[in-house]
């Protein structure tokens, strides 16, 4: 086992320190709470091994973003495993525990706008996560992706438009909802 030296001790308790909840945030948007802390954990045990590899800031929060975003693509294959293997135990009589992955929504747009976004192609959905809820230059985003940013810019406009287009009916459905005057500005 490799021992870090002194200096990424303290390198990586000034990375924890600084990133910590930005990575936490990230996690919590894409998992249940739970997971999160343990999708944040095992993140910041890569960095740790990885010390030597950590870019400087500011390239340092979407490197962790990237093994974060690993991390939880090994948790959601684990969690499809689980879910084959729960048919599987249904289909011969026993009873699967409830799913443990759910998503805590304010409303019923939340929930409508979180399918919707889940709906997105994954490449798009990670962009507009990372535009949007994590509030990552487009600069940067398009590093992480390998992309130029007008391609990010390009992606986030398009998922938006599909996006929009997704919730219209919610849209039109919510805003039949308010008062004649409320609708029109009126009052």
């Amino acid at each position: 086992m490799e021992r870090t030296p002194r200096n990424g001790t303290t390198q990586f308790e000034s990375l924890y320190e600084e990133y910590r909840l930005p990575v936490l945030a990230y996690c919590a948007r894409r998992t249940s709470p739970s997971d999160a802390a343990d999708v944040c954990s095992e993140t910041f045990l890569v960095a740790w091994r990885r010390i030597s590899e950590v870019p400087d800031p500011p390239n340092a929060l979407p490197y962790l973003y990237r093994i974060a975003g690993n991390v939880l693509s090994n948790q959601m294959r684990t969690a499809r495993r689980r879910h084959r293997l729960t048919a599987k135990l249904a289909g011969l009589g026993v009873t699967p525990s409830q799913d443990p992955m759910t998503v805590v929504v304010q409303n019923s747009m939340d929930a409508e706008i979180v399918a919707a976004v889940r709906r997105l192609k994954s490449t798009d959905r990670e962009i507009v996560m990372l535009a949007a809820w994590e509030d990552l230059p487009r600069e940067t985003i398009a590093e992480m992706f390998g992309m130029t940013k007008a391609a990010v810019d390009q992606r986030i406009h398009r998922a938006y438009q599909r996006l929009a287009r997704m919730l219209e009916p919610a849209l039109a459905r919510d805003r039949s909802d308010f008062p004649r005057v409320a609708r029109r500005g009126e009052g």
